[in-house]
């Protein structure tokens, strides 16, 4: 672990700079020729993987695993020059019962091209917890003799890695929350169940994890594991035609907490085959409130509230992150975006020309502020992967006066089920719904006027409401007072 940082940073120049296979990262020293794992970990025991870099991190001589994916571990000849082909080996040895494939199982092999090698480490299925798990690596011998093992240094030489297996919790999530349908029967529609820890296939029985609450008729059918290893592809098809533009159709599918999987983050799908209502797309209302060429653009609002608890509402100003929705080229409501500068359709990006909807993307796990949600609780997690729901990437829809006015019309709130968790692991599920107006209230300036309702007895009693301005910019003046002082005060989760 204490390799010196010359050295790491070397490296991971040359990683970045060198090579375009995932397992191909050229590390090059002029000081000396050494192979050695090279095992880097961040601050969440989480392992780095191509292309992931980091210059303040070293290789770790010790590694506890608390997951159940396959680990890849690289090992790394540092070298100005391979004189040709080479190869190294190492040994295994292992305490307790834990089943795992290694893979390969004695002989790492280099290039001058390709001065890494990587063992991954594939555990099969359950093992004692109440016993020591370890798998201890040793490099051996290298064919060049040229080539020393482990870095010379009175430090960590790396040339040794030991994994602890510890007892996972492991977890199930829905990747999205929401999918909508057209309603026309064979309609085939996938949606995947994510294992952030990883998983054992044959543990999961789709009759034990999910529960539904059915609108429509329908087939589900497993599909193959995904290539990460990490989730579940499930496809829907329907059974019946549902495609009745007057009537909203919806199927409601819900994760389940079983002794082996805790269901976290996003518990709740919602497949909706909505009313379908006549708008012209040059209308293409969203275009007002997002814009592409910031990438932290973001809508303002106001919300009318009590998060000071003094008993008196006033309106409290926010603000969330703001993108389009994007859809496929046979959505009704597509408008193209950006055709890639390419005559190939098939790259086309299309957004929806009526909803927009709030999100983050400076890292994996951020959230943004979607309606002031962050408001309404105390020792809430800000994690995507706790509380999805502070990211709701279809949120509001428009539909323009007589379908065509560019100027004002309703707006509706996408009914959904949002999750969002405290700190300490307690987990909710959120239905959100609500309608209102918006209006150009002045040259560029669009307004939303519009009442959220929020419905979980655990948290609310039943239904709370609450109610919001939202602006496409930040040139708007303070709205007048409501009349009414009942409103929203903060809640601990």
């Amino acid at each position: 672990m204490k390799a010196t940082k010359l050295l790491t940073l070397i490296c991971l120049f040359l990683i970045i700079s060198c090579s375009n296979n995932d397992d191909s990262k050229l590390f090059s020293n002029n000081e000396g020729q050494f192979i050695r794992f090279f095992l880097l970990v961040d601050s969440n025991n989480e392992v780095l993987e191509f292309p992931e870099i980091s210059g303040g991190l070293v290789a770790v001589s010790a590694y506890d695993k608390h997951d159940v994916k396959t680990l890849k571990i690289p090992v790394a000849i540092t070298s100005a020059s391979l004189d040709g082909n080479t190869t190294a080996t190492f040994e295994t040895s292992l305490i307790g019962d834990i089943d795992l494939d290694i893979s390969p199982l004695e002989t790492l092999s280099f290039t001058p091209e390709k001065l890494i090698d990587t063992i991954s480490v594939k555990i099969n299925s359950r093992w004692d917890f109440s016993q020591i798990q370890q798998l201890k690596l040793k490099l051996i011998s290298v064919s060049d003799p040229n080539i020393a093992i482990g870095i010379q240094n009175d430090l960590d030489s790396n040339d040794e890695l030991l994994i602890d297996f510890l007892e996972p919790s492991l977890q199930y999530t829905f990747e999205t929350n929401r999918i909508e349908i057209t309603g026309e029967q064979g309609e085939e529609i996938e949606f995947k169940v994510n294992f952030p820890l990883g998983f054992f296939p044959e543990e999961i029985n789709d009759d034990a994890i999910f529960e539904f609450l059915n609108g429509f008729d329908y087939t589900l059918t497993r599909n193959d594991l995904d290539s990460d290893e990490n989730s579940i592809n499930y496809k829907i098809t329907l059974d019946e035609d549902i495609q009745n533009d007057d009537v909203l159709y919806q199927t409601i599918i819900s994760l389940l907490d079983t002794d082996a999987y805790t269901a976290t983050g996003n518990t709740i799908l919602q497949l909706v085959k909505p009313i379908n209502t006549i708008r012209e797309l040059a209308t293409n209302t969203a275009f007002n409130f997002h814009d592409l060429s910031d990438q932290f653009h973001r809508t303002y609002g106001e919300h009318w509230s009590d998060f000071n608890n003094d008993g008196i509402c006033t309106w409290q100003a926010y603000f969330a992150f703001t993108y389009p929705v994007v859809v496929s080229a046979d959505d009704e409501n597509a408008i193209l975006y950006d055709d890639m500068g390419t005559s190939d359709p098939l790259d086309d990006i299309y957004h929806h020309a009526f909803k927009i909807g709030f999100n983050a993307f400076t890292n994996p796990t951020a959230t943004t502020n979607s309606f002031d949600l962050k408001r309404y609780f105390s020792n809430e997690s800000g994690s995507s992967v706790n509380s999805p729901g502070f990211n709701i990437p279809s949120a509001i829809e428009f539909f323009p006066e007589n379908g065509n006015s560019t100027t004002n019309g309703i707006a509706v709130i996408i009914p959904q089920f949002l999750t969002i968790a405290s700190s300490n692991g307690n987990s909710y599920n959120i239905a959100i719904s609500g309608e209102g107006t918006y209006l150009e209230i002045s040259a560029g300036l669009f307004e939303i006027s519009i009442a959220l309702e929020l419905t979980n007895d655990a948290l609310f009693g039943g239904t709370v409401t609450s109610e919001y301005k939202i602006y496409s910019n930040n040139s708007y003046t303070e709205p007048e007072p409501l009349t009414t002082n009942t409103c929203i005060t903060e809640i601990e989760l």
